[in-house]
């Protein structure tokens, strides 16, 4: 990226690990009502977009054949900020005044709205924030809001953000985090579900999704890594799952159109092992368009989501 290079996720990572190894030194728990609310918080201002790194984003998220990210001169990617918010997430965690246990940390979903389009050459100003902790099966989640800005002050969208640490539990670990309880909010359909697109993933597209994202979890990467965190495959990141959605959206959706997209909220219900493949359905059975990513047997959802825009943004 030009300017202000983004914040390194590896950095991060290696921080955050080194801080778990010490808890679990130290033996003391997590005290999650000691955390402060809406006061641990990390921001850089002057992060570039470069028009190359939009590209290659794109061809790693199935957004390539849409015009507008290849030209570099329309919208950047709906969740390219994502590049550069997870790093920031990652340093602000390392930085809690208590540290958090080491333990894999998983995306339960995300509910990211527009305001204005970012596009390549610009120089956005990031803040995360940690919005609230709260106790979960076999762990914790935390709550983390992302807000971009340009140079001028203009907000440009903003996301808030789920995250669990799995910190231990006997149960299935290549289950969905999900509990009913957390699945409050607006009801899929049953019914009226159309196959919009097919993927076929590679065991290798966490590694590529990592490269141009900066992500190198290593539940993302390889069997081996992916192994001691409870996952008996690599998984693909949650928000390569929310790129590729949004991308196919966008070309069969919403008319080619890189910043139609104007809201959208994705939940995360079962990790993606690789190598597979995956369906993106449809559904305009109700009064909002739903999206979801399905496995070809019926019965087993990745994620599943709304999403808005087009006309009705206007």
């Amino acid at each position: 990226m030009s300017g202000v290079a983004a914040p390194s996720h590896l950095r991060s990572m290696v921080h955050l690990v080194a801080r778990g190894i010490q808890a679990r030194r130290s033996g003391a728990p997590l005290d999650l009502a000691a955390i402060p609310r809406r006061k641990v918080s990390a921001e850089r201002a002057g992060i570039g977009i470069d028009p190359g790194h939009v590209q290659a984003y794109a061809a790693a998220t199935n957004g390539e054949r849409i015009a507008g990210f290849a030209e570099g001169a329309g919208a950047v990617p709906p969740f390219y900020c994502a590049t550069w918010e997870t790093a920031l997430a990652l340093q602000m965690f390392a930085g809690m005044e208590q540290p958090l246990p080491l333990g894999a940390i998983v995306h339960v979903s995300t509910d990211l709205v527009w305001a204005r389009p970012l596009r390549p050459g610009d120089a956005v100003r990031c803040r995360v924030e940690l919005d609230r902790v709260e106790p979960a099966r076999r762990g914790f989640r935390m709550t983390v809001l992302a807000r971009n800005w340009l140079g001028a002050g203009q907000l440009c969208c903003q996301s808030t953000s789920v995250f669990q640490v799995r910190t231990g539990g006997t149960d299935d670990p290549d289950r969905a985090p999900g509990r009913p309880a957390d699945r409050a909010g607006p009801v899929a359909p049953e019914g009226g579900w159309t196959e919009l697109v097919r993927w076929d993933l590679s065991g290798s597209a966490g590694r590529r999704y990592a490269r141009v994202s900066g992500d190198y979890n290593p539940i993302h990467l390889w069997g081996l890594t992916a192994r001691p965190f409870g996952f008996r495959a690599p998984i693909l990141h949650g928000y390569c799952i929310a790129a590729r959605a949004a991308h196919s959206l966008i070309e069969h959706c919403l008319g080619g159109d890189p910043g139609a997209l104007r809201r959208m909220r994705i939940a995360f219900r079962a990790p993606l092992p690789l190598p597979a493949t995956a369906r993106l359905l449809v559904s305009d059975d109700g009064p909002e368009r739903w999206f979801r990513v399905a496995a070809p047997v019926e019965g087993l959802i990745y994620a599943e989501g709304t999403y808005g825009g087009g006309h009705e943004a206007a």
